[in-house]
């Protein structure tokens, strides 16, 4: 069990309680693979995948494509002859690298389930070959999570004013597309303290706030 996150001093560690949750759901999609019996249905398992694909996928999307990327001028990092700039270029690049990564781990198990089970029973072969896609998925989303920690989020806090990390972070919360606007903040909230919680509440109200004075 990860510490208790008591505070956010800037609005991007909100990252933090994203990166709690999806640890959260990662967890109980390895102990459904672990726990498959021979013969056994399949729909437990399919449902906390189902979780855990759904909230990978669309924390890439927002953070590669509406979220971060467009935050930060990347073409003025790659092309600048600062040894610095270069470095947060390179960092980003790398993120965006890890994101592959990780929708082709979700694409593997995917595969597994539909051409390897597909309509029959789970029998040992395909309950190991389920279970080590489900561990390296989970390997990569560690690997990009403490790779966001230790470097991405720096980079941000350094680079970006506390109205653009609301941006960012209100993207990431916030799915203006969907019918339910705040799955995201609910689907959260299962991994997170009743601490944690009031903090994921305190910043969805600040985000509602920047948006209405938009």
């Amino acid at each position: 069990m990860t510490a208790e996150i008591t505070t956010l001093e800037h609005p991007i560690d909100a990252m933090f309680l994203i990166h709690k949750a999806l640890r959260g759901e990662a967890n109980r999609t390895v102990e459904q693979a672990k726990c498959l019996e021979t013969g056994c249905s399949l729909q437990p398992f399919k449902l906390a995948f189902t979780a855990w694909a759904t909230a990978i996928m669309y924390h890439a999307e927002k953070e590669v494509g509406a979220g971060m990327s467009e935050s930060m001028d990347r073409s003025r990092c790659k092309t600048a002859h600062d040894p610095i700039e270069r470095v947060k270029w390179a960092l980003l690049e790398k993120e965006d690298e890890e994101y592959s990564r990780l929708l082709e781990g979700v694409m593997d198990v995917m595969t597994v389930l539909e051409t390897d089970i597909g309509a029959t029973s789970v029998i040992t072969r395909t309950k190991q070959h389920l279970y080590g896609q489900v561990l390296a998925l989970r390997v990569a989303q560690d690997d990009h999570l403490e790779t966001e920690e230790a470097m991405i989020l720096p980079l941000l806090r350094d680079n970006l004013t506390p109205e653009n990390q609301m941006k960012v972070v209100g993207a990431l919360l916030i799915d203006n597309e969907a019918d339910d606007r705040l799955w995201v903040i609910n689907w959260m909230s299962q991994d997170l303290t009743p601490g944690e919680n009031e903090l994921l509440k305190a910043l969805e109200s600040r985000i509602h706030q920047a948006h209405s004075m938009v």
